[in-house]
């Protein structure tokens, strides 16, 4: 198999092709060949994920600097699971250059989740081992590129304001009461609706919002209700 495709679109150009081309052969196919001095990824597997974990929660403590050890946990959690690896396999077309087993080809196996993720950990360790005379930097350089769009941008693009709790707090500590939601629309076809709620206190309605579902409409007017009460609450202060 020619790899050369592969190393173009991680951006990294192997000086040992044959620490790649063990990263992308899973077990099934070594089980086929047991008559070739062949190895399975399942080693570097467990490399790769130790470096993806070191390097990943580097580059978060450096874009989120004041975001504490649970979020970071959070966070990291999401972008090296399964699924979050599998999504950036995808998209490299790793699947293409994995060398799998005849029983595992028919099966589906280049578009399972567990394989995907687990040939990116070993491909990740194959750069780090390729690479590591030149330290850390190389291999951090290729991760942060594929890591660029799923990292987000900010902390609230990830953990996202829950404004419906914000205003409950607000409420039973001003009022001492509970905030309602009254749905007033849904329209549109089942693929495209749109749902239009407000949010009550004690019957007032304080905040309107629209969503394409019923809890981000109540978020929207629940953060409308709160500007609301606050800006009212900072002229009363005046």
């Amino acid at each position: 198999m020619n790899f050369s495709t592969l190393s173009q679109r991680i951006g990294y150009q192997f000086i040992n092709s044959e620490v790649l081309r063990q990263a992308c052969t899973h077990k099934s196919f070594v089980n086929e060949h047991a008559d070739a001095e062949i190895k399975d990824n399942e080693r570097l597997e467990f490399l790769g994920d130790a470096v993806l974990d070191l390097v990943v929660s580097d580059l978060l403590m450096e874009r989120f600097p004041d975001l504490p050890e649970g979020g970071l946990t959070k966070l990291r959690a999401s972008l090296v699971s399964e699924s979050g690896l599998s999504k950036i396999a995808e998209a490299i077309d790793l699947g293409k250059f994995i060398l799998l087993g005849k029983g595992e080809e028919l099966t589906g196996g280049r578009e399972k989740k567990s394989i995907l993720s687990s040939t990116f950990e070993a491909l990740i360790a194959a750069i780090y081992i390729d690479s590591r005379e030149q330290g850390l930097n190389t291999v951090r350089k290729v991760i942060q590129d594929l890591f660029e769009n799923e990292i987000p941008s900010t902390e609230e693009t990830f953990f996202p304001r829950d404004y419906k709790t914000e205003l409950q707090e607000y409420v039973q500590k001003r009022f001492h009461t509970i905030s309602t939601y009254k749905l007033y629309n849904a329209s549109g076809p089942d693929h495209e609706k749109e749902f239009e709620v407000a949010a009550l206190i004690d019957d007032r309605e304080y905040g309107r919002g629209k969503g394409s579902s019923k809890k981000q409409a109540e978020q929207v007017a629940a953060k409308e209700a709160l500007s609301q009460l606050k800006s009212t609450e900072m002229e009363s202060v005046k």
